[in-house]
């Protein structure tokens, strides 16, 4: 594949096999498109490939077969892999990974040195500090801020050479709720005016919510497909996923008894929840 597409990210039968005797499957035949601009969330138990996914779409790991296109680039053919990061993809992890005795605005200029001079380095850091809201805290330390502000800079440091692909590794997972909302809020606002892809790997449902979709990952694939749609519409995604929600389509009525329902109330919720599926 060569030149751009409209698909930012493409894997073709993505596989990631690690043991040498006994072989564990992180990843096992995973294909997936993203669309340029597209807010995209993943979920799925620990050790579902998350992760693991995740580092490939960012050149940090290799596969064992299959390959890897992002900006219309395989990524294995890549010879310059520091490079390809540095201008293509930015990355926001669970811990906000700071250098402790620089300022905010120092460790947004981090990603631009060798790309950009002192001058354009100071201003696109100043000018993305004030984008995540923290204009006034270009001068403060890591320790000086609250963990929301951490990792606020840590977007901003992911900004820092303009990549047309973010890759959020948990980035709320340190967060209290309140904070997260306010990242994730950050995020697609992010999203909305630039235009910046962001694919957040996530535990939780109510960041996935507020992506355009999400792919629900299991033992190394992708075994669920869900557009976001209005809040009632997830709310009954997450209730008909749930086991009450499976024991109801599944006529698994024995299971119900201590919820004293009618056979007419459970006929009713089983029709709700299998219309939810189309």
């Amino acid at each position: 594949m060569n030149g751009k597409t409209d698909w930012l990210i493409e894997t073709k039968n993505l596989t990631k096999i690690y043991g040498d005797g006994v072989e564990i499957y992180a990843l096992n035949d995973v294909n997936i498109h993203v669309g340029r601009g597209e807010l995209l969330s993943i979920m799925g138990p620990s050790g579902s490939g998350k992760s693991t996914l995740l580092n490939m779409l960012g050149a940090l790991d290799i596969p064992t077969t299959g390959q890897v296109f992002v900006d219309g680039q395989d990524v294995a053919e890549i010879k310059n892999k520091d490079i390809f990061r540095a201008k293509t993809v930015g990355f926001v992890f669970q811990m906000h990974n700071l250098l402790p005795t620089m300022t905010a605005r120092e460790n947004v200029e981090i990603p631009m040195m060798g790309h950009a001079g002192a001058k354009e380095r100071h201003e696109r850091a100043k000018y993305l500090l004030e984008l995540v809201g923290l204009g006034d805290r270009l001068k403060h330390l890591p320790s000086q801020l609250s963990g929301g502000q951490r990792q606020r800079v840590a977007v901003a440091r992911a900004l820092a050479n303009n990549p047309p692909l973010v890759l959020a590794d948990e980035p709320t997972g340190n967060l209290d709720s309140a904070a997260g909302r306010a990242l994730i809020e950050l995020l697609h606002e992010l999203n909305h005016k630039q235009g910046t892809t962001f694919v957040i790997v996530t535990h939780d449902p109510a960041v996935a919510r507020q992506t355009n979709r999400v792919l629900v990952m299991a033992d190394g694939k992708i075994v669920r497909e869900d557009m976001i749609g209005s809040p009632i519409e997830e709310d009954l995604k997450m209730w008909q996923h749930s086991g009450l929600g499976r024991r109801i389509v599944n006529d698994e009525i024995d299971d119900l008894e201590n919820l004293n329902l009618s056979s007419k109330q459970v006929k009713t919720l089983k029709e709700v929840l299998q219309n939810n599926q189309h």
